[in-house]
């Protein structure tokens, strides 16, 4: 017997269901916080897959053991992880499909149907999170479906993990490794429009407020404009911004311009348009190489402002007050050589019969946190275009959802192995 033809047969039988199982899974509003009701809608279906399952609440103060993992909140009661395990008979490699049900706001955008809708028209699934990345979640229980129902018993063990706060910082992965949950391999079903991506880059938030000294504004010069001073820094920041450009480059960031931005999102100086501001305060986005770690990029933006303030005398005197805030995602890879990538690449190659664009997460993903953390050769492949992802009118093509599950499936084959 083909096993795979068998397998790819099995997911085209199931072509609607699929359908309807995404669908179902938009319809659930898993803001962060509100994550509890799409996981238990996802644990019941691996429930009656055969699958052990686990449902448990990430902890705050257990996950403060990964310096670098930004813990957002202290209160997870709403959001559970859930993890399905099925069990191998034994003699093969096993591996970890990981997603993530927490959405980002769907916000007052010009949404033509609820955000919420899991509508269906055209080959599309529409709603928040359909790319990002309920398509993927699907497709990843799909994928282990299709095996079941065909009959075929793996070697190796297969653990499905939808987790919550990927959008934060991936403190619910890390929640699965401290529960114990590891592999010998990963696949994150993140939207790729099908590109396979052994590397993801890091990233995260920083607020710097540079000090100045009020005065009238019809008297200026007796004052110390913060905007002002906030330029020197500002021009220190992207000055750094182009050293790293060619100090950091990177094998799988080569197609970028800029691999890793240093952006200023956000900007306040002041409070009245007569008078001189005497703070200003920056808030902006640092990416970061996936082989340099969290504590290295945040020592060098820290040195650029520091060196940038020793040239003004004001700012020497009244040094910035750097923050780091917000959301701090954790970059890793591995070889585009490994064999879990040959492996996706291989079965894309199969499925789609094209070979497949292999290059860097242009975003940070959980992989950062799979690998760093916990040693897991991980590689990201799924259905979804990235840019549809955040914003209104969110969908997923359903064939790509299709493939993406032939594609994960049958990589489950070769690298778990079976019984013939």
């Amino acid at each position: 017997m083909d096993v795979k033809k068998a397998i790819d047969e099995k997911i085209e039988q199931m072509r609607e269901e699929i359908i309807e199982f995404t669908s179902n899974l938009i319809k659930f509003p898993s803001e962060q916080g509100k994550e509890k009701n799409a996981q238990l809608f996802f644990a019941d279906s691996l429930k009656k897959l055969g699958c052990q399952v686990d449902i448990f609440n990430p902890d705050a103060e257990t996950l403060r053991k990964y310096e670098d993992l930004m813990i957002t909140r202290e209160d997870f009661c709403k959001s559970p992880d859930v993890v399905g395990l099925l069990k191998g008979t034994g003699g093969g490699k096993s591996i970890i499909l990981n997603s993530h049900m927490d959405v980002v706001p769907a916000g007052d955008q010009d949404w033509k149907e609820s955000p919420w809708s899991g509508k269906i028209e055209n080959g599309k699934i529409f709603g928040r999170g359909t790319s990002d990345m309920k398509g993927g979640a699907a497709a990843n229980f799909y994928a282990l479906k299709a095996i079941i129902e065909a009959g075929i018993k793996l070697k190796g063990d297969v653990i499905v993990e939808s987790v919550v706060d990927e959008e934060t910082g991936g403190a619910g992965t890390a929640a699965a490794l401290l529960r114990g949950y590891t592999a010998e391999a990963a696949i994150i079903s993140e939207p790729t429009d099908m590109k396979v991506y052994p590397a993801c880059m890091g990233s995260m938030w920083f607020r710097i407020k540079v000090k100045g000294k009020a005065a009238h504004g019809a008297t200026a010069y007796m004052g110390v404009n913060a905007i002002e001073k906030a330029q020197i820094i500002y021009n220190a920041l992207k000055k750094l911004e182009g050293v790293r450009k060619e100090t950091k480059n990177h094998s799988l960031y080569s197609h970028l311009e800029i691999p890793f931005c240093i952006n200023i999102g956000k900007f306040s100086g002041g409070n009245w348009p007569s008078s001189v501001p005497d703070e200003a305060v920056m808030e902006g986005r640092m990416g970061v190489s996936p082989d340099e770690s969290i504590s290295e990029a945040r020592k060098e933006l820290e040195d650029a402002v520091r060196d940038a303030a020793a040239s003004d005398s004001w700012i020497s005197k009244n040094p910035p007050k750097i923050e780091w805030f917000g959301s701090c995602w954790v970059g890793g890879a591995v070889s585009k050589d490994h064999p879990i990538v040959q492996n996706i690449v291989r079965n894309h190659f199969d499925v789609l019969r094209r070979e497949p664009v292999v290059s860097g997460a242009p975003w940070a993903t959980d992989a950062g946190v799979l690998i760093r953390y916990g040693n897991i050769p991980t590689v990201i492949y799924g259905p979804g275009i990235g840019s549809t992802a955040h914003q209104a009118n969110e969908y997923i093509l359903i064939e790509d959802v299709i493939k993406a599950t032939k594609v994960i499936s049958n990589s489950i084959l070769d690298w778990c192995l079976y019984q013939n």
